[in-house]
């Protein structure tokens, strides 16, 4: 049998390879919202961003979850805001069934924030899933309020718990099905009839739920259809503030003569993400070269002269770190700005990067306005005077 710490870091490994293709979703799609878009657009692709912003937090805190023997220090999320997230993804499945989708969110639940999005996330999207694939007439109800805990703590302090209740109006659960219902591999026969799967949805909510000192159950509605309520302990506060979901792409002035002359140096072995940062390129008005190897760089900068060069530091063959520490052995590349673009920020840490020859360093998911800020930094020395070249 593997070690268990072998497969928690094969399972760490997965989640941070993930982050390349997430990273280059995020980054063609705020590509696509730099152009015009009607309303239905947009807010198709800001579900879409904020989808895609899910799954990478996802992934960062399972790796620092397998990295660290600490547990990792979660920012609290506002939990109205991740229900209004999870349930305009699945709002739109529901109104192309021809469903009445509908989300109540009780005043008293708005200030109410929890350090475990991501499981909360995960929970209410299998229940959401099911109760939107399943009902094929009439309607999904959503409802988030303040609940009543089950009792005191020893303390005789009562936390503060959220209920979220779906309700659906689809065949309901066979009263016999109940009693395996949150079990594992455990399929309804309305589901084997009708749809492909592996029966671990409500058993991994529920052990969710129980990790998180909650509870998921299952409540049969008079009118029909099936209830499942949820209620978990949250915290009472102000969340950090959310990012707007497209930021616009900056773009330099064309008539800036300083940054009509930039010229960048991308070196990336991903294709894919040679083309966004290209393409961003572009839209910031800077000209540039893409290489894809270490040793291509090298050479491209035997011939040419750059004002800054964006390196990966996760390339086959050599390293970012070690082909920053090659062009920084060349004193005629002193004053060259490197900028190091990575996905596995916490693995590296800045002093490394420092004595290496790097200036600055931006994380995937890339965002236009923060490559766009390191570039221009990269061109403007710390006595504030602007390079032409």
């Amino acid at each position: 049998m593997p070690d268990r710490d072998d497969e928690a870091v094969k399972l760490a490994l997965l989640a941070h390879d993930l982050r390349t293709p997430l990273a280059a979703m995020r980054l063609t799609a705020e590509l696509i919202g730099s152009k015009p878009l009607d309303e239905d657009q947009f807010e198709k692709l800001s579900i879409l961003i904020r989808s895609i912003d899910a799954l990478t937090d996802m992934t960062g805190e399972l790796v620092e979850a397998v990295r660290s023997d600490e547990e990792p220090a979660l920012s609290q999320q506002n939990v109205a805001d991740i229900m209004r997230d999870c349930a305009e993804l699945f709002q739109v499945a529901a109104v192309e069934k021809g469903l009445v989708f509908r989300l109540h969110i009780v005043p008293d639940a708005c200030d109410l924030v929890t350090s475990q999005a991501a499981e909360l996330r995960r929970i209410v999207t299998t229940l959401l899933d099911n109760a939107v694939k399943y009902t094929d007439l009439g309607s999904v109800d959503v409802e988030v309020s303040k609940s009543t805990p089950p009792a005191a703590d020893e303390a005789g302090e009562e936390p503060d718990f959220v209920g979220v209740s779906i309700t659906d109006t689809g065949p309901g659960i066979d009263p016999e099905e109940e009693t395996r219902l949150f079990r594992p591999f455990a399929r309804g026969k309305r589901e084997l009839e009708t749809t492909e799967g592996s029966g671990l949805g409500l058993w991994g909510a529920a052990c969710q739920s129980r990790q998180l000192g909650g509870q998921l159950r299952l409540v049969r509605p008079e009118a029909g259809g099936s209830r499942f309520e949820l209620r978990i302990p949250v915290q009472r506060g102000i969340a950090a503030k959310r990012k707007p979901v497209l930021e616009s792409i900056p773009r330099a002035e064309k008539t800036n003569a300083a940054a009509a002359a930039a010229h960048v140096l991308i070196v990336d072995d991903n294709e894919t993400n040679c083309r966004l940062m290209s393409a961003l390129m572009e839209s910031f008005g800077y000209s540039f070269d893409v290489v894809h190897s270490g040793d291509e760089a090298l050479e491209a900068l035997s011939r040419q002269t750059y004002d800054a060069v964006l390196l990966d530091l996760n390339m086959p063959g050599k390293s970012g770190v070690e082909t920053a520490r090659e062009i920084k052995a060349d004193p005629a590349y002193f004053d060259l700005p490197l900028i190091a673009v990575t996905a596995a920020l916490e693995a590296v840490g800045e002093a490394q990067l420092h004595a290496a020859g790097f200036e600055d360093v931006i994380a995937k998911p890339l965002t236009p306005a923060d490559l766009f800020a390191a570039l221009e930094r990269a061109r403007v020395p710390p006595d504030g005077s602007e390079v032409v070249s």
